[in-house]
């Protein structure tokens, strides 16, 4: 099994920590966009995104890092990182829609300016009235993650890919400067996450370097 990650991508880290937690064997293949390796045509039939990360098992080719994490969770059911009931698998399903519509695409835009270490890594110029605009969209989304970690240390109750879903683009929005206080649950919830060594691996592979 390989994984095509990027360094400093927040897909990428999903991927990783995803691939880490279910205890799958995978060879990390390290492509770098600024040399224009996305764009390969090797790399274009392994994901014809042209983006970061994709996985190949085999004759299987797989992109898009939540796909990746139920894949590998599939193969790996001893992890326990899928709910055994088909509610509580639609439930976790509706948190991976909520990250990748809702959630990532606020966090782009506020840490893009807010990030200097990865504002200067991807060449992302300030954009104030962005990063205002990704705020407000938090502070939409950001109690429905407060609210649902009421009484539980994960989203569904026992860790899940929901957890694994939303690190990486948080992470690089706390790097930025923003303070998870006044949502106390998330902040005791992504210490959790921060806490565990599938995700002190994944940094380190990621974004530590």
């Amino acid at each position: 099994m390989d994984l095509y990650y990027g360094r400093n991508s927040g897909n990428s880290a999903r991927a990783v920590f995803g691939l880490h937690e279910a205890g799958a064997t995978f060879r990390p293949r390290l492509i770098n966009p600024h040399a224009g390796e996305t764009r390969s045509a090797d790399y274009l039939a392994v994901n014809p995104m042209g983006k970061i990360p994709a996985l190949v098992d085999g004759a299987f080719q797989l992109w898009e890092s939540n796909a990746i994490n139920w894949y590998a969770a599939e193969k790996h059911p001893e992890a326990k990182l899928l709910p055994s009931s088909i509610e509580g698998r639609a439930a976790v399903q509706r948190w991976l829609f909520f990250q990748s519509a809702h959630v990532s695409p606020a966090c782009l835009q506020v840490f893009r300016t807010t990030n200097a270490r990865l504002r200067v890594y991807w060449g992302n110029q300030p954009d104030a009235l962005t990063a205002e605009a990704g705020l407000k969209e938090l502070a939409r989304y950001l109690p429905v993650l407060e609210a649902a970690l009421e009484g539980r240390d994960w989203l569904e109750t026992d860790f899940s890919l929901a957890d694994v879903a939303y690190v990486p683009h948080l992470t690089f929005v706390a790097e930025g400067g923003f303070d998870f206080a006044v949502y106390p649950r998330i902040k005791a919830w992504l210490e959790r996450l921060w806490a565990r060594p599938a995700w002190r691996k994944t940094f380190e592979l990621v974004v530590a370097k």
